[in-house]
């Protein structure tokens, strides 16, 4: 650089020299005429050689003059290149590239579902969304919201359930079990009098057949009235039995209603546990439906704008470049690839100044942070000339305003890190 400069100033010295060189012919020119015009008014050729000789006498002291004037002081611009120089020395250079605060985002589909294909877009490039909000909608979708209907039906059920557990069987079905054990009971009262009456007519029936024996034995009755009695004896005691056996299964109804009243009216703990746990199991499987269809939305993960659309409508989710591209270009990054001779001269807050022929002037920013790893250059300049394999490392740098380069991402810069 100061080689050039020197050769710059060189030739901006010989310039002038030149011009005073013109101006001095010039005179020389006019002098030579009017000797000439003064020899010719004499028509005499004896004074011309003469005339020429002073000429070109006056013409080289005008030459030594000049060349004395400017040779006497060669050195006079060495302070003001030293000066540039300097300044250039205290100024580190790099070629970087623009970047959303956070790089570039590919946003995918939810691995779980493996291969997904999108049945709606929600948003299209340029679009600012903020996060959580679903950007596109996956085949599974429809399919998501069926079971997750379901499974709220069936975890309302078992909450309707529980309810009931809880708060035993119902007043109706009490009061008619309740009626049930009253005419169990009346039927018992009901046998137990049928029973008494036959056995009063069985023993009327046994003092008949026995006062009619001793008339027998003494000859005054036939046997055929006697076993009329006999029988009649023999027939209570078979109703009496039946009335008994009556009474004995009324008295087991009575103790079946009885227990199924006690079971209506309790509320058993092992009940209310079971409903408990069916209701668990239902809110369960909402949760599962609920994230499965959570999964079948492609969200954003975070606040940013839509720099491309890698898969439309209809088509199969990239596994590689995903749905779409997404970056926080509300604040923009250069990346500046320093080289590793340099990166000592580098320090987290240093101003930077950031220029390209994409956006006019020159944007401002500070050194944001510095990177851990050397690596070999991305960024290539057009110079064909340059190095295309340098060890470098990555130095960010937060801009001071990115309203004119939002739209720029992944675009070339000249970077200028004052050290």
């Amino acid at each position: 650089m100061q080689v050039d400069e020197q050769a710059d100033k060189q030739v901006e010295t010989f310039t002038e020299i030149s011009n005073m060189r013109d101006t001095s012919s010039t005179s020389a020119r006019n002098q030579s005429s009017n000797m000439k015009n003064a020899l010719g008014s004499k028509s005499s050729n004896k004074f011309l050689i003469p005339a020429i000789a002073l000429a070109l006498a006056a013409l080289g002291v005008s030459i030594w003059f000049v060349l004395g004037r400017f040779s006497s002081n060669p050195a006079a611009p060495t302070p003001a290149t030293n000066t540039n120089t300097k300044d250039q020395l205290k100024t580190i250079s790099a070629l970087g590239r623009l970047e959303p605060q956070g790089e570039v985002i590919k946003v995918a589909s939810p691995s779980a579902l493996g291969t997904s294909r999108i049945v709606k877009l929600m948003v299209k490039e340029g679009d600012t969304v903020k996060q959580g909000q679903v950007i596109a909608i996956l085949d599974s979708y429809d399919r998501s919201v069926a079971a997750l209907l379901q499974a709220q039906s069936q975890a309302q059920e078992s909450d309707r359930n529980l309810a009931r557990v809880r708060s035993g069987a119902k007043s109706g079905d009490i009061v008619a079990q309740e009626g049930n054990v009253m005419s169990a009971a009346a039927n018992i009262k009901s046998l137990e009098a049928n029973a008494s009456r036959i056995k009063a007519e069985l023993e009327i029936a046994g003092r008949d057949y026995n006062r009619f024996l001793e008339v027998f034995k003494e000859g005054a009755i036939s046997q055929t009235v006697l076993d009329t009695y006999r029988l009649k004896v023999e027939t209570l005691q078979g109703q009496f039995m039946q009335a008994q056996q009556q009474i004995q299964q009324a008295q087991f109804q009575l103790r079946q209603s009885q227990g199924l009243l006690s079971s209506i009216r309790e509320v058993r703990p092992t009940d209310v546990q079971f409903a408990e746990a069916q209701l668990q199991t239902a809110m369960v499987n909402v949760k599962k439906a609920e994230v499965d269809l959570d999964l079948a939305q492609v969200r954003a993960p975070i606040d940013g704008q839509v720099l491309k659309i890698n898969s439309k409508t209809g088509e199969v989710v990239s596994q590689t470049n995903g749905v779409m591209d997404l970056g926080n270009t509300s604040q923009m990054y250069v990346v500046a690839e320093i080289y590793e001779t340099d990166i000592g001269k580098i320090k987290v807050g240093q101003t930077a100044t950031i220029e390209s022929e994409a956006f006019e002037g020159l944007i401002t920013g500070k050194v944001d942070r510095i990177g851990l790893r050397i690596a070999k250059n991305d960024v290539l300049g057009t110079d064909p000339a340059a190095k295309t394999d340098v060890r470098v490392i990555e130095v960010k740098i937060k801009l001071d305003d990115s309203k004119k380069v939002s739209g720029l991402t992944n675009l070339q810069v000249r970077v200028k890190i004052e050290s």
